[in-house]
């Protein structure tokens, strides 16, 4: 199950370079309604399936977390470091 949550994890945070996060929250909604049927079939109590069906979310989300956080720290922080003080020079006088 390990791998299967790193591979959640690594599907979260590439789809966060290009899925808005309304169409990103529905498919994970999707893929926890699916994964917690597909498990009650297979013979899996209820109350474990939907467990797992919510630890695969949070990794889907964390992911994507991770990567608008990675996102981030890169354009803004290193923008605002970088960025020098410039004097607004106006065409009208002060009165």
């Amino acid at each position: 199950m390990g791998l299967t949550l790193a591979i959640c994890f690594v599907l979260g945070a590439v789809s966060a370079l290009r899925m808005p996060i309304l169409v990103f929250t529905l498919v994970v909604m999707v893929v926890m309604a699916a994964y917690a049927i597909f498990s009650v079939v297979a013979g899996m109590s209820s109350i474990m399936a939907f467990g797992w069906s919510m630890a695969l979310a949070s990794v889907l989300e964390a992911g994507y977390i991770f990567t608008h956080t990675v996102l981030y720290l890169v354009y803004v922080r290193r923008a605002d470091e970088t960025r020098t003080p410039r004097k607004i020079q106006s065409k009208y006088t002060a009165d």
